[in-house]
């Protein structure tokens, strides 16, 4: 873990090691279930945007400025099979998760770092957060950091950058999550 204002952040997306693929497929509620089994809880939305934006609120966990290829956000976009896919966990929901995943190993970018150490906050896999900045959406959980194309609608993926179009329960393929220790 990181030490970033009064708590602590994840390095890594889960499962939190250097060179593994990170978790995809994830529900916002399995994110705080592994999370809690590791006495860990999901980071908030707070918590996220200051590991991501560093004390000197940097728009990209870099800098100031979006670099192709600094992180793993500017792969093709390959069009899912929804309906497929909504078979997870059956074998060819799993399959199709697997044919769409384009994650790098936790880290493998070193370019893509916060000034605090944490990597992969943009691009990899969108991260599961708890909602703490409140606007039309009632929805508890929101995904942030964006994917490996790109965020929803093709826009770079930032710091400020958050999807709140579904549910926590929503199911995709390159939904992941980080996990958090501390104050609130």
């Amino acid at each position: 873990m990181v030490r970033v204002s009064d708590g602590c952040v994840d390095r890594y997306e889960a499962p939190n090691l250097e060179g593994a693929l990170p978790l995809a497929m994830q529900t916002a509620p399995e994110g705080e279930a592994w999370c809690a089994a590791r006495g860990k809880r999901l980071c908030t939305e707070d918590e996220w945007n200051r590991a991501c934006e560093g004390a000197s609120k940097r728009s990209y966990p870099y800098g100031a400025t979006w670099e192709a290829h600094r992180c793993n956000d500017d792969k093709a976009w390959i069009s899912p099979n929804w309906g497929v896919l909504a078979t997870y966990p059956a074998a060819s929901g799993v399959a199709e998760g697997e044919r769409l995943y384009q994650a790098d190993p936790s880290g493998s970018r070193a370019g893509c770092a916060s000034e605090d150490g944490v990597m992969d906050l943009t691009g990899n896999v969108a991260e599961w957060v708890v909602r703490t900045q409140p606007n039309a959406n009632d929805f508890e959980h929101v995904m942030k950091g964006c994917y490996w194309s790109k965020c929803f609608g093709g826009s770079n993926p930032s710091c400020g950058f958050v999807n709140p179009a579904h549910p926590g329960t929503f199911r995709t393929y390159e939904a992941g999550f980080r996990c958090c220790l501390g104050p609130l």
